[in-house]
């Protein structure tokens, strides 16, 4: 699972240009969500209608000059980042997908949106505090991101950040929770409490049900 994983964050980097505009201008999360129909659609459409933040798998948060998004990846969704480049059948996509069906898969970003440099640079103190900064998103800031539903709390049981250097003023990282050790069939919320630009705790929330029954990819 763990190649898996550091695999696909390379490939979800990628994909997230192809959706830089919708994921820097989402809706707040807290707008209506359109009803999920369970359609079968092709896979463009799929994609985009993935990265369409009208239907909440998509959720931002500004705090002054920061946005904060989180993006569900649906099992079919990791399974095209997996099979990317190739020739598959649908048998090989439903057998990637049944792969990342356990757990659920998130994109957190922070991004300076009128920046172009280094997002570990952004007010940067001094080089130490740079070092920090880079060894709190490796290996700290997995213990402020964590999933609270009623009175439980789920921290990821897979994390991770992957270092692009200068080429972006973004970083990202990739997380997923056990579907085991929480109900999607109850209302959720995700929450960063920010220890790098300390804005806060930043909370995320889903509704029953809002990532079961979603569109699958047709036309395999």
């Amino acid at each position: 699972m763990n190649k898996h994983f550091y695999t696909l964050f390379f490939a979800a980097l990628l994909l997230a240009g192809c959706t830089q505009n919708e994921e820097l201008h989402p809706s707040s999360g807290d707008a209506p969500v359109l009803q999920h129909t369970g359609e079968s659609m092709p896979l463009d459409e799929f994609m985009l209608w993935t990265a369409d933040a009208t239907h909440g798998l998509v959720k931002a948060k500004e705090m002054s000059d920061i946005s904060y998004n989180l993006s569900y990846m649906p099992s079919q969704y990791m399974a095209c980042l997996e099979l990317k480049g190739t020739d598959y059948t649908k048998e090989e996509l439903e057998k990637a997908s049944t792969h990342y069906a356990a757990m659920s898969y998130f994109n957190f970003r922070i991004s300076i949106p009128k920046s172009s440099g280094e997002l570990l640079k952004y007010e940067l103190g001094s080089a130490a505090e740079y070092n920090d900064r880079i060894g709190y998103m490796s290996f700290r800031m997995e213990k402020d991101l964590f999933l609270v539903q009623g009175k439980d709390t789920l921290y990821p049981g897979l994390f991770h950040f992957e270092r692009i250097y200068e080429i972006a003023p973004y970083a990202t990282v990739m997380l997923a929770f056990d579907n085991e050790k929480f109900s999607r069939d109850k209302e959720f919320t995700i929450v960063y409490n920010d220890a790098l630009f300390h804005k806060g705790y930043i909370k995320y929330s889903y509704r029953p049900k809002q990532l079961i029954d979603l569109p699958s990819i047709s036309g395999v």
